[in-house]
């Protein structure tokens, strides 16, 4: 699956180089063996972007991007886009989609809020707004991708995990609690997160779907 989100990471325009960072020998083996670059990692990093942090120091840029190993259907079109947010001067920035059908008591599927100027106010694993007006505004779903400029990127690292990232289970809750403004691109972009077993077997099922459309 990493291999996937690899080759997945190497179709988007304007990336200079596609890296995995990993702490894992048996990842880092397929990656290679897939013509990819493994980067090795300390088992202690307690999350993803710690990792990426880290890797950083190996691998030297103006801004970074982090495509998580479990977004196996991850649009090449998706990650050009948060680069390019990164590029207009966002510190740090993701991507929202709409909520589709049957996601909203789903946990694994993240919701978020957003200001005025497309920043995020908030994620969840809970549905996000609480819809007491149906329709009145369409929940919106995280795909799990985010970007960083590289000062962003270390200062982040280093900050300490707080209350709301622990209870939700999701470390872009650290950036929001310490102040740093998160830009949201949006668009009808293809994800679904690899979790549970469920999970995987509705990305096969995605996957063939998307092969037989194309022949």
């Amino acid at each position: 699956m990493v291999v996937r989100v690899a080759q997945r990471a190497s179709q988007a325009r304007g990336i200079d180089q596609v890296a995995v960072a990993t702490d894992d020998t048996r990842i880092a083996a397929a990656v290679e063996g897939a013509g990819f670059r493994a980067i090795r990692t300390d088992p202690q990093c307690r999350n993803g972007t710690e990792r990426i942090a880290q890797a950083a120091r190996d691998l030297k840029a103006d801004g970074y991007l982090n495509v998580q190993g479990d977004e196996p259907l991850i649009d090449p079109r998706a990650i050009e886009q948060v680069a390019g947010l990164l590029r207009q001067g966002a510190r740090m920035a993701t991507l929202a989609r709409p909520l589709q059908p049957g996601e909203e008591s789903l946990p694994q599927v993240v919701k978020v809020v957003l200001d005025s100027r497309r920043r995020a106010l908030y994620f969840s694993r809970s549905i996000v707004p609480y819809p007491r007006s149906a329709g009145e505004l369409a929940p919106l779903v995280h795909v799990g991708l985010y970007g960083f400029d590289a000062e962003t990127l270390q200062q982040l690292a280093r900050l300490p995990e707080t209350a709301l990232e622990r209870a939700e289970g999701l470390e872009q809750l650290r950036a929001l609690f310490h102040g740093i403004p998160i830009d949201v691109g949006l668009g009808d972009f293809p994800s679904a997160a690899v979790d549970t077993a469920e999970d995987l077997e509705r990305v096969r099922q995605l996957i063939a779907g998307i092969q037989r459309r194309h022949g």
